[in-house]
């Protein structure tokens, strides 16, 4: 059977599509303490108002869309975005997990490296929240700054794992 084949049978398809849908549902549950860390500890180090990255960037965006948004508007769009982005990171580690065997790579592990990869694009130089200037480039932030980003990608993508793995334990 040649791989175009494979590829292309019934079960082949419906592992994927279980794998991605295992992946959004790990997404959107991941979303939802992530959120809850960040605005604890934005409150902790007395800087709340940095907490609030996703606001922060869809206003950006529009900004740079040439069409500022009302702050209600902001809010409710991030919050779509948040949960969109949370399905596509939940799903990007189901189809990055599952070639390798979802046993052989514990969530620890797996949930960190997505962490990085997470802040990368989001965080570093050449992340979109950087570039856009939602965020400040990593060299002008405040400590407290780089502890909220981190935090935020690293309690996102650690519960994604765990969340993916009892998933796809259970079904």
């Amino acid at each position: 059977m040649d791989e175009a084949t494979r590829i292309a049978e019934p079960r082949t398809i419906a592992r994927l599509v279980l794998a991605v849908t295992r992946g959004v549902a790990a997404g959107w549950v991941a979303g939802i303490p992530q959120v809850v860390v960040t605005q604890v500890e934005g409150l902790a180090v007395g800087a709340r108002h940095r907490a609030d990255i996703g606001p922060r960037f869809i206003a950006r965006a529009a900004q740079h869309g040439g069409r500022p948004l009302p702050r209600s508007e902001q809010w409710l769009l991030a919050g779509v975005f948040h949960f969109e982005y949370a399905a596509l990171w939940g799903a990007l580690y189901a189809l990055a997990l599952e070639p390798l065997g979802p046993r052989r790579v514990p969530p620890l592990l797996g949930g960190s490296l997505l962490g990085v990869v997470i802040y990368t694009a989001a965080f570093s130089l050449v992340g979109g929240a950087t570039r856009t200037g939602a965020e400040r480039p990593p060299e002008q932030r405040r400590p407290h700054e780089t502890l909220l980003q981190w935090s935020a990608a690293l309690s996102f993508a650690l519960t994604n794992a765990f969340v993916y793995r009892w998933l796809r334990e259970k079904w």
